[in-house]
């Protein structure tokens, strides 16, 4: 049983890296603890209010490498930042998550068990008539330092192709 719902989502402002790894060198856990402080202080010191849990997007995920993207919601623009897409690997830029139909699925547990989701989610979305529509992401609700690994809420959002 799969806790999911269609909604419809507005863009959101970010402060994000990108970063491509092979995946024989794939550490999320040591990724997600190098560059969220970073990206959390990168934000106040350029005056920004977060509005919004830490996220990881997975532009990509193959047999062989990942690409992801690793931020905080703001709840503007933050200036002085140029779009992530115009810098380096692993260095800060805005971007954006999109808005739109997307599927929220609420996941409860490890993030090792976030697969779980993953694997539920494209026959759910079948299931509604819906197709999948883009890079999907994860919202880290709970703060794994304050939260028993097994209660931590994590929102897997998905977009969706427009309906016809």
């Amino acid at each position: 049983m799969i806790d999911a719902e269609i909604r419809e989502l507005t863009p959101q402002a970010t402060v994000a890296v990108r970063i491509t790894e092979r995946m024989s060198e794939l550490d999320l856990g040591q990724l997600f603890g190098e560059h969220l402080p970073n990206i959390a202080h990168g934000i106040a010191e350029r005056s920004g209010h977060p509005a919004g849990p830490p996220y990881g997007r997975y532009h990509s995920w193959e047999a062989d490498r990942v690409d992801v993207e690793i931020g905080i919601p703001v709840a503007a623009p933050v200036a002085g930042l140029r779009p992530l897409d115009q810098h380096e690997p692993g260095e800060m830029g805005a971007s954006e998550l999109p808005g739109g139909p997307a599927v929220v699925a609420v996941h409860r547990g490890r993030y090792d068990t976030l697969r779980e989701a993953y694997e539920a989610l494209p026959g759910w979305i079948a299931s509604q008539g819906r197709q999948i529509g883009g890079a999907p992401w994860e919202s880290y609700v709970d703060d794994p330092s304050e939260v028993d690994g097994a209660e931590l809420r994590t929102e897997v959002c998905w977009p969706l192709i427009l309906a016809r």
